[in-house]
């Protein structure tokens, strides 16, 4: 395949990586406590010109995919600092931030 190929399809060097968060919330979070919570972990993703897509509800469940904003790859400082910033959060009682994989081809475990 040639290389132009491969950049459009994002494999070989232009394979792009990211990683899974899942977070349980702390029982009884008003929807004040919950909406302040995404905006500062929006703040922490997009501070490292990250996004995120997934979200959260009121059965306290949190869970989404972590990737570079526009082209390129997550890296393992990244899963880093937001692993920090949910274990600091009061809002978490537990997390997982799963190892980086491709954020393109690869199922999401369960």
């Amino acid at each position: 395949m040639n290389k132009r190929l491969r950049k459009k399809k994002r494999i070989g060097e232009f394979q792009e990586l990211g990683f899974e968060v899942l977070a349980d919330l702390r029982d009884g979070l008003s929807p004040i406590e919950f909406d302040a919570f995404l905006d500062r972990w929006i703040s922490a993703v997009e501070g490292r010109q990250l996004a995120f897509g997934g979200g959260g509800g009121h059965d306290g469940k949190f869970e989404g995919f972590v990737a570079r904003a526009g082209r390129g790859s997550a890296s393992d400082e990244d899963r880093a600092m937001l692993a920090a910033f949910l274990k600091s959060d009061a809002a978490v009682i537990r997390h997982e931030v799963r190892e980086l994989r491709d954020a393109w081809y690869e199922a999401p475990a369960v």
